[in-house]
């Protein structure tokens, strides 16, 4: 542990081990910072008197290299990347559920508010088409509106939501005593604007065909 290591050798501790025998335990040394995930590190020997079925995550090998039986050796940095990767992992997934659920919820409504709003316009259009104006002419227009309002909308949420997030992240900073980066995960934001653009478009764009194939 090198300097982190603080020696301890006179203070004893009393311990219940899984069997529900106690036994006095010598403290040998004491941690300074937090290397360790545990409060208390014990000897292999010690633990398996006590629970022959006892198994340890992870042996810090202090020796020369030995085979392990069940385990393999890996280097400190390759075992903190590996627990970075799953946490990572972990983070992604549950980002993912909240962007899934935050727009499939409002996604129907959008589509269904516009698929009303479009079906109410038949004046318009039959306005349009008696000024002059093609099919195609109309549907893009209405295309236009459509993409218009949902990146108008897309870009009001995001204003609302970065307070939030600038909080978050001054909170953060101030609790773990550093710099905290605010990410944003763009696939799934874009993603889910994506989604709302695709089922806005159809909600508009079709009932204007149905309005248009109607005739002035």
């Amino acid at each position: 542990m090198g300097e982190s290591v603080r020696r301890a050798l006179g203070p004893t501790l009393r311990a219940a081990f899984e069997d529900g025998r106690t036994r006095t335990l010598r403290v040998v040394a004491v941690l300074d910072d937090r290397s360790s995930p545990y409060q208390v590190l014990l000897d292999r020997s010690t633990v398996r008197a006590h629970d022959p079925s006892a198994l340890a995550e992870v042996v810090h090998r202090t020796g020369p290299p030995g085979e392990m039986p069940g385990g393999r050796e890996v280097s400190v940095a390759a075992h903190a990347g590996s627990a970075d990767a799953e946490e990572d992992r972990l983070v992604w997934v549950f980002t993912l559920l909240l962007v899934g659920l935050t727009a499939g919820y409002p996604a129907p409504a959008v589509a269904n508010t516009l698929l009303m709003a479009t079906a109410g316009r038949r004046a318009d259009f039959r306005v349009l088409r008696l000024s002059g104006a093609t099919d195609r002419q109309v549907l893009r227009t209405v295309a236009a509106e459509t993409v218009f309002v949902v990146a108008l909308g897309t870009l009001l949420g995001g204003l609302v939501a970065l307070p939030s997030l600038l909080g978050i992240k001054a909170g953060l900073s101030g609790l773990l005593g550093m710099p905290v980066d605010l990410v944003v995960p763009w696939p799934p934001v874009l993603g889910a604007a994506g989604i709302c653009l695709l089922l806005a478009l159809a909600g508009s764009l079709l009932p204007t065909r149905s309005a248009l194939r109607a005739g002035p």
